[in-house]
């Protein structure tokens, strides 16, 4: 069976695309910029030939330090909104926004654009309930919704779950009444940690001496890919290999994921 090799122009004539990930370098600045590229008649032979990036931060770059000498395909694809997903989701996880050697300036989900009548911006109608005072969040009522809403930190994530969430709420409908935080001398004020001496009692504990770590120092441990000084402790845990600023892990290992 001979198979024919369609040349680019053709592949876009045909709708034929095949959406990558991408890393651009320039180890020499210690500057990197991740991307996704997903349009008509794409191909990952098209990086850098002539395909450049749509990034204006890369563009300004290129024109002060010129090309990156790193030039890097990370990831294929079958479709592009599975590239668009994957591309969110490792920059979310190198937090690239937060560090400067990063040209990605964000790290929202990118948005495929609508062109011509597609765009309902288009519409009279559309943009003046959108635009100007209509905005959405331009409504005081929205803007108590936003300010209101609560903080996701401290928000332990297993109970966001659904099944964790099912599983907590089976099992207090099963106690009914018998549910210790429902017992008269358990519950309001009746609270053992409402009572000061509780309240003083748990003080003492987790303080000075009488915290079980207190006067044990623990070593420290500087992270060769962020930088930080860490305890021993909790090294293990979030540095080492498991650093999020570790590219080895994070986008080298990219190509053997699946998607």
């Amino acid at each position: 069976m001979h198979v024919v090799a369609c040349s680019r122009q053709e592949q876009a004539d045909k709708g034929i695309m095949k959406p990558y990930t991408y890393l651009l370098g320039w180890p020499q600045h210690n500057t990197w910029y991740y991307g996704v590229r997903y349009a008509n008649g794409c191909d990952p032979s098209d990086l850098w030939n002539p395909y450049t990036t749509s990034s204006r931060h890369v563009k300004e770059f290129v024109a002060k330090y010129g090309d990156p000498s790193v030039k890097l395909i990370r990831k294929t694809f079958n479709d592009k909104k599975s590239a668009r997903l994957w591309e969110n989701r490792l920059l979310k996880r190198m937090k690239v926004v937060d560090n400067d050697k990063w040209l990605n300036k964000t790290d929202n989900l990118v948005f495929e654009p609508m062109y011509g009548d597609d765009n309902p911006m288009r519409r009279d109608d559309v943009r003046k309930k959108f635009q100007g005072d209509n905005h959405h969040n331009k409504k005081i009522e929205n803007r108590k919704k936003i300010s209101s809403g609560h903080s996701k930190k401290g928000i332990n994530h297993h109970t966001k779950n659904p099944k964790v969430q099912e599983k907590i709420r089976n099992t207090m409908l099963a106690m009914g009444e018998n549910h210790p935080m429902r017992q008269p001398e358990r519950s309001g004020k009746n609270h053992a940690m409402k009572r000061p001496e509780n309240r003083y009692k748990a003080k003492v504990n987790n303080t000075g001496s009488g915290n079980p770590m207190f006067g044990k120092k623990q070593k420290r441990i500087t992270c060769n890919h962020c930088g930080k000084n860490i305890s021993m402790n909790t090294f293990p845990r979030w540095h080492g290999d498991k650093c999020k600023m570790n590219l080895s892990k994070t986008v080298g290992n990219t190509r053997q994921r699946s998607v």
